[in-house]
Formats: structure tokens, C-alpha cells, sequence
């Protein structure tokens, strides 16, 4: 039997063995927090709302710190590449 042969049938052998993992619980608090949310809130445009808005910020971190990771590493003909993408008008 080949090398490679005899690592996939004991990796094989390891994963019937092993117990499935655990389910994941939200953390301790999340879903007390929610439940009274949605009780004060009998509006449910209003309770997704709030949960949105609270998101936002963090989006916008993530999105400008992706950005901002992303440029360094961008080439001159990226550059250029993505500088005709922007100029390229979009039909339907």
C-alpha cells in the first residue's frame, strides 16, 4: 500500500472514531437580552431595526480596515485594472 494510501485510511479510521463536536450556545445572557428586546418592542420592524443599526458601525470597521488592508498589497496594473472597472459604465 502506498504512503499516502495508509495516511488516508488512518485519517479515515480517526474520523469515524471521533464524537461529534458539541453544540455551539449563544453566549451567556444573548437570548435573555432579545427576548425582553422583542417583548418591549411589539413592532418587529423596530426590533430588527435596532439590531441593524447596532451592526453598522462594525461593518464599517470590517469594510474600511479590509480596504485599507487590501490597498497596500494592490500592484500597479491592479490598480489600473480596478481604475477601468470604475470608469466602465454598467448596462443592463
Amino acid at each position: 500500500m502506498n504512503d499516502i494510501d495508509q495516511r488516508l485510511e488512518q485519517l479515515a479510521a480517526r474520523a469515524r472514531k471521533a464524537s461529534p463536536p458539541p453544540p455551539d450556545e449563544p453566549p451567556f445572557g444573548f437570548v435573555t437580552r432579545v427576548l425582553a428586546a422583542s417583548a418591549e418592542s411589539s413592532d418587529a420592524f423596530a426590533l430588527w431595526a435596532r439590531f441593524s443599526l447596532s451592526a453598522l458601525p462594525v461593518a464599517a470597521v470590517a469594510t474600511a480596515a479590509c480596504l485599507w488592508w487590501s490597498a497596500g498589497a494592490m500592484s500597479a496594473d491592479a490598480q489600473d485594472l480596478a481604475q477601468v472597472f470604475i470608469q466602465t459604465p454598467l448596462f443592463p
